[in-house]
């Protein structure tokens, strides 16, 4: 095996993994109540919630998968990143002082609060159908593979080659475009994914050098679209293919993830989960910084600005830019604009797994101040993570080195890290794991907190006691852990080229639209009921699945329309039009339906958490900011003035507002300015827009 890992890496990656569960294990050992096993006792302080915040937010895919997008892609995937402060600002300010009012477990006892038990049992699935299907199965996929690709190392690359095909409808010929890296035996050849026998491929040095027709080709394939693969060959494994991670290597990957994290969140809790999930975002953030660092180095690349100059000069192929056209298949401008804010207020302030760290925060200063950190960490994902894969696109280039999507980050490690030695490649794995790891770890204990207190406590046992309530939440954290793992291994191809953070976010806005409506009208509106709320949770799932199939009819014949939002709808154009119909649903119903005076002093009017004045002002202000950005992105598109100006604006224009509001905050609690946490949100939201222009 051609391991990445030396004996120093080998001893700093599996020293991290078991210092880690060994820490879990240890500040968890004595959790005697529900309080202290589902919320840390409420008694977590900001680097705490800020530490855990990230960590359960980031995975291997941030760097691996990001890094991979922006070789090929480019700057336009940091959307995710950038307008996530809009979400983070919104739990900040809107959703967290509600819940914590309210002194609530789950997200759904407050659903079941301002509506019925209907909303909650809802909101509860739909929860669960994430954190433990389309969350932690992906988690476990990618963080086995990643840890895999490390172990195994360089093991060569897929041959690619295409079909040329006759006027007569026969295949006359197979080009190949690329014969791949280290065959050790010939391929099986493939069409449209299934095996032939009337085509034999042969090898010259470890490569794919011809394939030949070694019978008459079958009727079947006649004027049929014939897409050519290879399977197997494999230097080590025959059975497999240069650079695929073994299935039992990829079997056994998930087992030890299971094992690790299950068992300090098993026994420790919440506590656990947030002190390991600090520890494993101080090393992501060391892995990520460390190949961002290595990367740009480089004499090709040095530094950040020769990059950008390179990238916008006439060699370039300007990566460096946010925004695509509104039809693009991934990430249209309007898209990121629209629904891609539905699914950060989804994402950040109605999501369990996330919002229950701020919960367990001791104050509400402090979960605040550990929401404002958590994001300032996450702009720094753009520049170490997306920026070093624009950098890799030059380098690789430079030195004539022809690397698939996928391989980017591999080739890295490869060419720069391991060559180092000093167990850097050993830090950048336990960076990498320990990122998959404090995702999975959480999406475990708030599963199980959610099943514990709304199916158990609520139907089951009301009366059940601590010991109790803890025991099932371990039950629950072994069912998932067990049921996520099988699904990995069963549905999940090791070997995958899919985008899996397009397609997670994907399945997720499929099935939010509708919740982030409920969470929304229940707050502001008084007049919100509980049919209401109910019929917009299921409905935004029925809009968010039947509104792509109809524009492909009405997309039919209609250039027009193709032109403008292209061929299929974009999932974050969906996810916005099926927020908007889910809200429709949930007014007429609830205008419709008799109102329950006493839930609806649930908002945040009801609640004191604003008054009708300061509401007021504050929507005022929010739509005079929109205008002026909608004004300065016209100048920006129209020539007028540049996207650096135009980002110099809109971020001193931001933190102004945010500077006023907490002089004004600060004056009333009679403290300095610098303690009032909204100035520090005013600065991690004026940075947030400096690089919304900025990289225009």
């Amino acid at each position: 095996m051609n391991s990445l890992l030396s004996s120093t890496d080998l001893v700093i990656f599996f020293g991290s993994l078991i210092a880690v569960m060994g820490m879990g294990l240890w500040v968890g050992r004595k959790e005697d109540s529900s309080e202290d096993y589902f919320l840390a006792g409420r008694k977590t302080r900001w680097w705490g919630v800020a530490g855990s915040i990230f960590g359960s937010n980031v995975s291997a895919n941030h760097i691996v998968g990001m890094m991979g997008v922006g070789f090929a892609v480019g700057f336009a995937q940091s959307h995710f990143e950038i307008t996530a402060i809009a979400g983070l600002l919104m739990l900040c300010y809107f959703f967290l002082p509600v819940y914590r009012k309210l002194n609530i477990y789950t997200l759904s006892d407050y659903l079941s609060r301002r509506y019925d038990d209907r909303s909650r049992f809802s909101y509860a699935l739909i929860m669960v159908i994430i954190m433990v299907v389309i969350q932690m199965v992906p988690g476990f996929y990618i963080g086995s593979r990643s840890i895999n690709i490390l172990l195994q190392g360089d093991t060569g690359r897929k041959a690619v080659a295409e079909a040329v095909v006759s006027e007569g409808g026969e295949l006359s010929e197979i080009k190949i475009l690329h014969g791949g890296e280290q065959y050790g035996s010939a391929p099986q050849v493939l069409i449209n994914n299934q095996k032939v026998d009337f085509l034999k491929a042969s090898l010259t040095n470890g490569q794919v050098s011809k394939v030949e027709l070694t019978a008459p080709m079958p009727q079947a394939y006649l004027f049929a679209p014939m897409a050519i693969g290879f399977s197997g060959g494999n230097l080590e494994n025959p059975e497999i293919s240069p650079g695929d991670v073994d299935p039992l290597s990829y079997r056994l990957g998930i087992l030890i993830m299971a094992l690790v994290t299950g068992a300090y969140v098993i026994i420790g809790g919440l506590k656990a989960v947030i002190i390991t999930d600090v520890i494993q975002s101080v090393l992501l953030l060391l892995a990520g910084l460390l190949v961002a660092f290595i990367t740009f180095s480089q004499p090709e690349i040095g530094g950040w600005a020769s990059l950008m100059a390179r990238d916008l000069g006439a060699e370039g192929v300007e990566r460096f830019h946010l925004y695509n056209a509104s039809n693009h298949p991934d990430l249209p401008w309007t898209g990121v604009l629209s629904g891609l804010m539905i699914l950060h207020f989804y994402y950040w302030g109605t999501n369990q797994f996330i919002v229950q760290r701020a919960l367990s925060a001791t104050t509400d200063k402090e979960a605040k101040m550990g929401i404002i950190a958590a994001g300032f960490f996450k702009l720094l994902i753009p520049f170490f993570s997306i920026g070093t894969g624009i950098a890799a696109y030059y380098l690789f280039k430079d030195r004539n080195l022809e690397v698939a999507q996928d391989a980017v980050f591999i080739k890295l490690m490869t060419e720069l890290i391991s060559p180092l030695g000093f167990g850097l490649v050993g830090l950048i794995a336990a960076g990498m794991i320990g990122a998959i790891l404090s995702s999975l770890d959480s999406m475990m204990n708030s599963a199980a907190t959610i099943m514990t207190f709304d199916l158990y406590k609520k139907y089951l046992n009301p009366e059940a006691d601590d010991r109790k309530l803890i025991k099932m939440g371990r039950i629950w954290i072994i069912a998932f852990i067990v049921m996520a793992g099988l699904i990995t291994i069963f549905t999940m191809d090791p070997n995958s080229k899919d985008s899996f953070f397009l397609k997670v976010a994907k399945h997720q806005g499929n099935l939010i639209a509708g919740v982030v409506v409920a969470f929304f009208l229940g707050m502001c509106w008084k007049r919100a009921t509980a049919a209401g709320g109910v019929a917009a949770i299921l409905a935004g799932v029925l809009f968010s699945y039947s509104i792509p199939a109809l524009y492909a009819i009405f997309a039919q014949g209609n250039p027009a329309l193709i032109d403008l939002f292209g061929e299929k709808l974009n999932f974050m154009h969906g996810a916005f039009v099926s927020a908007l119909l889910s809200a429709v649903v949930h007014v007429v119903i609830s205008l419709k339906t008799q109102p329950d005076e006493e839930k609806g002093k649930l908002t945040w009017i009801g609640l004191q958490i604003f008054s009708v004045h300061e509401l007021s002002v504050f929507i005022k202000t929010l739509l005079f900011c929109l205008l002026i950005y909608a004004t300065l992105a016209t100048l920006v598109v129209l020539d007028t003035i540049s996207p650096t100006i135009a980002a110099w604006i809109g971020s001193v224009w931001t933190f102004g507002c945010f500077y006023l509001s907490a002089a004004h905050k600060a004056k009333n609690a009679g403290v300095k300015i610098y303690r009032e946490d909204r100035l520090w949100a005013g600065g991690l939201a004026s940075c947030a827009i400096f690089m919304l222009f900025y990289f225009f």
